[in-house]
């Protein structure tokens, strides 16, 4: 059975893709330290997300019937959060087959790069998502920001000069959502309750429960999920 999850952060914090590499992406570990700002490697693929204050959503479930390839398995995905997400009357879309992939220094962002299946937002990409797929089954997960943090993420990558670091903000800015405008009056809650309900009714998965983190069974999952060596901090 899928099962989704829906969580915040504790703190300002990056995630790297499972194979990407902080030196030749240019990743400041330093200047995250001094930020504030951890850098955690994901068990998903994909290319550097910054997360602040928004949500993010992981889904794992069997590999859908007729969903045999990566796009198919994503587009599940996204039929569910389009569905929740148009009946609170935002203007979503999933995106299709996209042209004009980012290169060079701009490649390091996941939002730089607009994949089929993923989500935009008044037609710029909103969710950033990254899958890691199995025989059976396969794990998803999708960064959802709230505020516009293409600022912050630059603030955490090296560039040889000021201007450089301004001119790849405002060219990643021009690639992504306007999130500030296109969220205005709509709740964090009712966000949340919008995902919920685009995934039960697309996909029959039952309503989402906050885990009990006393649990001791809970705790020790945590614990484990921690130990894997693709989900390791890198600066904290």
């Amino acid at each position: 059975m899928p099962v989704l999850r829906l969580y915040g952060w504790d703190r300002p914090t990056i995630t790297i893709g499972r194979h990407q590499d902080l030196e030749s992406d240019r990743i400041d570990v330093d200047a995250c330290r001094g930020l504030g700002v951890s850098v955690v490697r994901r068990p998903t693929g994909g290319r550097a997300v910054y997360h602040g204050n928004g949500l993010t959503y992981a889904v794992v479930a069997p590999i859908p019937r007729g969903a045999a390839t990566v796009v198919a398995s994503y587009r599940w995905v996204a039929a569910a959060l389009v569905h929740g997400l148009e009946e609170i009357g935002l203007p979503v879309t999933e995106l299709g087959r996209q042209r004009g992939m980012a290169a060079g220094t701009l490649s390091v962002a996941c939002y730089a790069a607009p994949s089929t299946g993923e989500v935009a937002l008044a037609g710029r990409k909103w969710i950033g998502s990254a899958q890691r797929r199995l025989r059976r089954a396969f794990l998803q997960h999708g960064a959802i920001p709230l505020a516009d943090d293409v600022a912050a993420l630059a603030e955490c990558l090296r560039f040889a000069s000021a201007a450089d670091r301004r001119e790849w903000a405002a060219a990643l800015a021009r690639r992504t959502a306007a999130v500030a405008e296109g969220l205005a009056g709509v709740t964090r809650a009712e966000l949340i309750a919008a995902i919920q309900h685009g995934f039960e009714r697309r996909h029959a998965v039952s309503p989402w429960h906050a885990l009990d983190t006393g649990d001791p069974s809970v705790a020790d999952a945590v614990a484990a999920y921690r130990a894997d060596p693709y989900w390791t901090p890198v600066a904290m």
